[in-house]
């Protein structure tokens, strides 16, 4: 009976401890003035880079969802959340890592951010911010990047070996985002086994765990800028990359990578120019020496029964999701786009069969290889250079400086510059009329 019931009792540790799966750094949102006839903040000091590029990428090793479209999304529009897909009952992810670039970002610390985060959870959607995450940020510049072990959590989903993560983020003061490397994130390990505990009566026939990874395997987030053709501006590119060799499943399966998964986003700030490059996974499965067939891009899915159908894994090699739109905003205008993929994914008991409604996609899912990319640039391409500060004409020695030519008056925007020419009329006013009364002979009062 306590065996039986592990399963459901990891989701429940899910629920009271939950951050995020594949969480993208958030940036602070620009403060408003509580009064709205309140002048903004004043403008940067200084000459300032001219290049606009937002970009940023997200990679996840592993990612672990139990009840996939299981819940309804929760909005704060009224009917919102009825129209967009269903969210996990719960998420857990692991080796994440993800490269964030914007350069209108109010806090200047938040023009690049790069994080490797070691694991994440999610209940619901709702996820708060993890411990341990290896950070680096730029401005200032970071000549070097940031190379650490990150910190294996202990959960009866997974079990890991060695994490390692590394983060760089980059920053000019003249050209800002126009340097390479620009923000680089990875995550990498050695050695993982996914659901691990499960209950006795699952029989998973030669292995104690569902997924094994015993090989390397790798995420990389990258965005940088690139060339644009036939132009000396710059293009935005976000990456995402997975470096894996095989991947052994309980029954004795085994799926060897033979082409790993790329995702690449360009941005140039014109619909027609900006593209989106998919490199599809090859995945060869195999079960006890048996060829079972290849997953790509013409097959995408695979049912592997293991106990007179009852029990059943389901591979699939999740499509690309796809999402382009001009926008005005941020500073600029110009074309931005995104796109998503999984390499692979694992599920357990899926439910297509039972046709019966408000029933999760299946038990448990485990996808290996998460990918999300966004890019956005304005029109005519990122501008890589510096705007110049006013030109001003040197003083002679012992003069006082002279305004710079053209510059409009002073404008009298309150009471304040009115109070100074009356208070030196006033003080004039006054002196003059002590001297004059000073000046005049005095009169002796007559005595009567």
């Amino acid at each position: 009976m306590r065996r039986s019931l592990s399963v459901p009792l990891a989701g429940l540790l899910l629920a009271l401890v939950a951050a995020p799966a594949l969480a993208q750094p958030p940036t602070t949102p620009v403060p408003g003035p509580r009064d709205p006839n309140q002048p903004p903040a004043s403008a940067p000091n200084g000459p300032q880079p001219l290049a606009h590029a937002v970009g940023d990428a997200g990679t996840g090793l592993s990612v672990i969802r139990l009840g996939p479209q299981g819940v309804p999304t929760n909005t704060i529009l009224p009917g919102f959340g009825e129209q967009l897909p269903k969210q996990s009952v719960a998420e857990f992810g692991l080796g994440l890592a993800s490269a964030q670039v914007n350069t209108e970002a109010f806090l200047s610390t938040e023009r690049v951010v790069t994080q490797a985060n070691p694991f994440g959870f999610a209940v619901a959607g709702r996820a708060p911010q993890t411990p341990g995450t290896l950070v680096q940020t730029a401005i200032p510049d970071n000549p070097q990047p940031t190379n650490g072990g990150l910190p294996i959590p202990e959960t009866p989903l997974a079990r890991l070996k060695v994490l390692n993560g590394s983060v760089h983020a980059r920053w000019d003061e003249k050209v800002g985002p126009c340097v390479s490397p620009l923000a680089t994130a990875r995550t990498s390990l050695a050695g993982l086994e996914v659901l691990s505990a499960l209950p006795a009566e699952v029989p998973l026939p030669a292995k104690t765990s569902l997924i094994s990874i015993p090989d390397a395997f790798e995420a990389s987030s990258v965005v940088k800028l690139v060339d644009l053709p036939g132009s000396k501006n710059k293009a935005v590119e976000s990456t995402s990359t997975m470096r894996a060799v095989s991947v052994e499943l309980a029954g004795g399966i085994r799926i060897d990578v033979a082409t790993p998964p790329t995702l690449t986003v360009t941005a140039t700030g014109d619909e027609k120019t900006s593209k989106i490059t998919y490199t599809a996974p090859v995945l060869k499965v195999s079960q006890n020496g048996k060829d079972l067939g290849t997953l790509d891009a013409a097959h995408p899915t695979l049912d592997i029964p293991l106990l007179l159908d009852l029990v059943v894994i389901k591979l699939q090699i999740a499509g690309l999701n796809e999402k382009r739109a001009a926008f005005t905003g941020n500073g600029f205008s110009g074309f931005q786009l995104g796109a998503t993929a999984r390499m692979l994914d694992v599920q357990v008991l899926p439910t297509d069969k039972l046709k019966l409604p408000s029933l999760p996609s299946a038990l448990a899912q485990i996808s290996l290889g998460e990918q999300i990319v966004r890019a956005a640039a304005p029109q005519g391409g990122v501008i890589c250079g510096t705007s110049q500060p006013p030109t001003t004409v040197p003083a002679q020695p012992g003069a006082p400086a002279a305004p710079p030519k053209g510059a409009p008056p002073l404008a009298y925007t309150n009471a304040a510059y009115n109070s100074i020419p009356l208070f030196w009329t006033g003080t004039a006013l006054l002196l003059a009329g002590v001297v004059i009364f000073a000046a005049l002979p005095a009169r002796r009062r007559s005595r009567g």
